[in-house]
Formats: C-alpha cells, structure tokens, sequence
C-alpha cells in the first residue's frame, strides 16, 4: 500500500469514527440557544420570514425590534441547516397525522426535537469532522507523519470539549472548523504553489470560509483577520500576477459568503451592519461596553483555563502541554508565521471571553466560548509528537485517554446543564452521574422509546455500540501506521 492510499483510508476510518460519536448523542434539545436556531430555520420555511413569533416562550435568546421578535444569533447555523429541515419536515408531514413543533402549552415537541436532531447530523457534526480531518491532513504538511497527525485529530475530536459541542446546534464549532479550514486553505498557497484554476479555487475558498464562520458566530471577525493577516504577510514575496488573482478570488469568496448575514440584517434592523444583539429582551449586560464586551480581566482567564471542573484544563488534561508543543512547533524551520498565527486565535478567543459579561455561558460545561480555537491548538501537538522520545509519548498516551474518558463522560451526561460554579462540576456531577449510569444524552433513538423527553436514564449498556466503532476503528489505523508503505 502507498503512503498516498495510507493517508486516504486512515482518513476514511476518522470520518466514520467521529461522525458515529457525533451523531450517538443529542446534547438537551430544549435549551435556549438551539431553539431561536431552529425557529429560524422553521420560519424561513414556512412562512418565508426571519421572524420567530410564535416561539418566543420557548427562549430566552431573542431580541425584539418594532413589534417583532427574532433569534438574537448570527443566522449562519439557521441557514445550514434549511435543506435537511425541509426534507425532513416534508418526510413527517407525509408520513405522520399530528405533525407540530409546538404543544398546547407552547413547549416545543417530538418533531420539533427530531429536526433539531437531523439538523445537528448535517451542520454542527459534519462540521467538526472536517475540522478534525483538517487537522489530521494539515499536521501531516506540518510534519507530524501519520501517527502524530491521527493523534492531533483524534485529540480535538475525542479529547476536548470539541466532541461535546459536536453534539449540540450550536455555532462554537463551525465557526471554529471554517477558521482553522480557512488557515488550512491560506497555508496550503502559501507552501505549494500551482496552477492559476488552483490559486483562484483555493482563493475562493479561504474566502468563503473566513466569512462563514462570521455568518455563524459574528465574534469569529477578528480570528478571521488575523489569519488573512497571516496569508498577506506570507504573499508579500510572492510574484504580481499571482498576488493579484488570489487577492481577488479571496475577496471574491468572502463577499459573496458573508452576503447572506449582511441581507438578513438588512431585512430586520433595516441596516447591512445591524445586529439583534443590540434589542436582546432578557440579557441587559449586552448594553455594557461594547455589546456585553470591556476589557479582558486576569481573574477570569485564570478561571477560564483553571476553575475547578469547570476551566479549560480540567476538561482537557491534554492542552496543557501545548505551550511546550508551540514551542517546539516554532523551532522548526519556516514555521515561525504559522506559529504565531495558531497561536493567536487561541489568545484571541480567551482574551475576549474573559471580557465578556456572560462569560460563564450559561448553561454550559465549561468555556463554550472558547471552543472555536480549540482546533488551532492540536496541530502543534502533533507535531510534537513526531519528535518526543517514548516516555514523552507514554506521557502524551496517558494525557489523551484521561482527557478522552472525561470528554465521553460530559457528552454523555450532559453539555448544557446548569451547574454550581462553586463546586467542582466534575467530581461532583458529571464523574458520579456518568459511573452511575445517568446517560441523559444517548441518543435520538430514545426520542421514540421514552415517553418523557424530559429525563432519560438508558445505562452503560448504551454506549457499547460507540466502543465497538471506536475500537474497531482505532486498532484499524494502527495496523496501518506499522504497515511499512510500498514505494511508488
């Protein structure tokens, strides 16, 4: 087998992998930043308006304008997610009698919950599988070899909050995944230059997902700045012509990607650079500074990436050494930019959380806020990898499974609960209710056995399916890697 082909079907294996473990769960369907999402999605279809009267007592994420209401989110998630929602929309009103996404009472219903599920499937999840094959493809550029790039891959879509997030309809990791595929995109022309059809499609596309990701969550601008700051400063030597034509198909793709937000918020607030942040109902911190944002406090980073159960670290043992794998990342030869820049989102996403009035997020296990950069800081890990010694990958081995084993028990108990942030949410709720059994998101399927939608109880026997794809998977790629490949 080639090493082209190795690449390829190891690739193969992680897409299945991941996308099985995305789909496996359902974070709480019923909470105030998924519902506006689809109630969006569903007014569009329906009523071919932006407006979500009629669900306005189902969240609290709203903003009301001359006698209106809307989601107070950037329309990007909503908007992903028409095609599927009308298809299976279509497929239950032709299959089912009772058909209504909201009850008597006003909550919303099974259906309601379905397609929030199928909508999960085709945007947030897809989305975060691509970002950790993003980063499994571009840590092999890098350097990593396969091994390190399987690791870096596996580590933000198993051993972060990453994998929780997937199973959410929530922006954190698409914004992320158009953000680090973007830097993919500028970082692939900048280091392998070609024809002129691949700097225009390659172009395009950079600009296309760099504005993407503001169209799904607006604070994903200045991460979007930075990078196209990276692909002008690593252009500047590069000959007019070509200089020329990438420019304008970048430009090219970022206008036409971020048309979509600019019309939405015309429609509304009647202006191209309005935002619904500005007449949310119940969140009047918004108001503060600018829109909810001061300036960056230390006691909340150290919160952010400490707390007890609840930073950054506690859920993720395994970025803790990224400091060192920048910096043996930015010993290597020619990657002195990429360091920087990898490095700059992240410090970009914690600076502005720990502004932020609402910085815990709600209900949330752990920074939510945070999450876009998440993907930015396993490249260099791999790349480190391809350079440790055994006791260093002994190490890295131990650091993946405890953050693996704490990332299956938060998708598993939950992502969206309300927590005591005076205590230690692991040891005190997550950890306990996952060795008791409280498995409250597996997965759609018990949206047909239970007849509560409100609690679910379904044991470790449910997750035995996931550790067999898992497993299986995971021995597959090994017997690969040690697979000596065949010269071409």
């Amino acid at each position: 087998m080639t090493e082209r082909k190795k690449i390829i079907r190891i690739a193969g294996v992680l897409f299945i992998m991941l996308y099985v473990s995305y789909c496996y769960f359902l974070q709480n369907p019923d909470n105030w930043n998924s519902v506006p999402r689809m109630a969006l999605a569903l007014s569009i279809i329906e009523e071919g308006t932006p407006a979500i009267d009629k669900y306005r007592f189902t969240t609290h994420d709203i903003a009301q304008y001359k006698g209106r209401f809307y989601s107070d989110k950037a329309p990007g998630m909503s908007l992903m997610a028409i095609p599927s929602v009308a298809l299976a929309r279509q497929f239950m009103k032709s299959y089912f009698r009772d058909v209504g996404w909201l009850d008597s009472r006003g909550y919303i219903t099974i259906y309601f919950i379905l397609l929030e599920q199928i909508a999960n499937i085709f945007s947030t999840a897809i989305f975060t599988v691509f970002t950790a094959l993003t980063i499994y493809l571009l840590s092999i550029r890098l350097g990593a070899g396969l091994s390190g790039a399987v690791l870096g891959a596996l580590t933000y879509g198993l051993a972060t909050p990453a994998w929780g997030w997937a199973t959410a309809f929530f922006g954190h990791n698409p914004a992320g995944g158009c953000l680090l595929m973007g830097f993919a995109a500028v970082y692939y022309l900048t280091v392998s230059p070609g024809s002129v059809r691949r700097d225009v499609v390659v172009g395009f596309a950079a600009g296309a997902l760099l504005s993407w990701s503001v169209v799904i969550e607006l604070t994903s601008a200045p991460a979007s700045a930075i990078i196209a700051v990276y692909g002008i400063f690593c252009a500047r030597s590069w000959e007019r012509r070509r200089l020329a034509r990438v420019l304008l198909s970048g430009v090219t793709g970022a206008l036409v990607f971020v048309s979509p937000l600019l019309i939405y918020n015309y429609i509304v607030t009647e202006s191209f650079f309005g935002s619904l942040y500005k007449y949310t109902v119940y969140y009047t911190g918004m108001r503060l500074g600018y829109y909810g944002l001061t300036y960056p406090h230390p006691s909340l980073i150290v919160k952010l990436l400490f707390a007890g159960g609840h930073g950054l670290f506690w859920l993720s043992p395994i970025l803790l050494i990224t400091p060192y794998a920048f910096y043996k990342l930015w010993k290597m030869p020619g990657a002195k930019a990429v360091t920087v820049t990898l490095a700059a989102v992240p410090l970009y996403y914690l600076l502005l959380n720990s502004s932020y009035e609402y910085w815990t997020g709600g209900g949330s296990t752990g920074p939510r806020f945070m999450t876009p950069m998440l993907p930015f800081l396993c490249p260099p890990l791999a790349v480190m990898w391809a350079g440790a010694g055994r006791k260093l990958r002994a190490g890295l081995l131990g650091l993946f499974a405890l953050s693996f084993l704490i990332s299956l028990a938060c998708v598993s108990f939950s992502m969206t609960k309300e927590y005591d942030r005076n205590v230690n949410i692991l040891t005190e709720y997550i950890i306990p209710g996952f060795m008791e059994g409280d498995m409250f998101q597996v997965s759609v399927f018990k949206v047909f056995l239970a007849d509560s939608l409100r609690v679910y109880s379904t044991g470790h026997t449910a997750l035995f399916p996931l550790y067999a794809v898992l497993a299986l998977g995971g021995a597959y790629i090994v017997r690969l890697i040690r697979k000596p490949a065949v010269p071409v």
